[in-house]
């Protein structure tokens, strides 16, 4: 019987290490130059979102992705993000101005866009700030 404790007891001390908390991300490269979307610019011409930037980082190759959510109604909070665009790493998009036109096809919800960079290498850049959207009514 006291072995059957020590083993469980050591069963649940392997499950708990094992679960640890912690940011649950790709391993980042360690002194690499970190991905980076620089000189962001947004502005919404009718229902188009322009997002203007300039992707910095390795010569060997960086993307972008971007993530939407929806402003809540109610609580004017933001929902869960989701993916929306990924452009994989190239290295003819480094330290070009790159720009992305996102449709805004309803003009009654406020959505929230936010985009990051990251290299070949699986190296995250930090999220950009939260940029608000909402299409406008062209039938008037």
């Amino acid at each position: 019987m006291h072995k059957w404790r020590i083993y469980s007891a050591a069963l649940l001390i392997g499950l708990l290490a094992i679960s640890g908390c912690g940011r649950k991300e790709a391993p980042q490269i360690a002194g690499a130059a970190k991905p980076q979307i620089n000189n962001l610019q947004d502005r919404i011409v009718g229902n188009v979102l322009e997002l203007t930037f300039v992707l910095t980082g390795t010569p060997r190759g960086v993307g972008f992705q971007v993530d939407r959510t929806e402003v809540d109604p109610y609580c004017q909070c933001p929902g869960l993000w989701r993916r929306f665009y990924d452009r994989p790493p190239m290295p003819a998009q480094v330290g070009e101005p790159s720009k992305r036109l996102i449709k805004l096809k309803n003009d009654t919800v406020e959505y929230l866009f936010r985009i990051r960079a990251y290299d070949i290498d699986g190296n995250l850049g930090p999220w950009s700030h939260a940029i608000h959207a909402k299409g406008v009514d062209l039938s008037r």
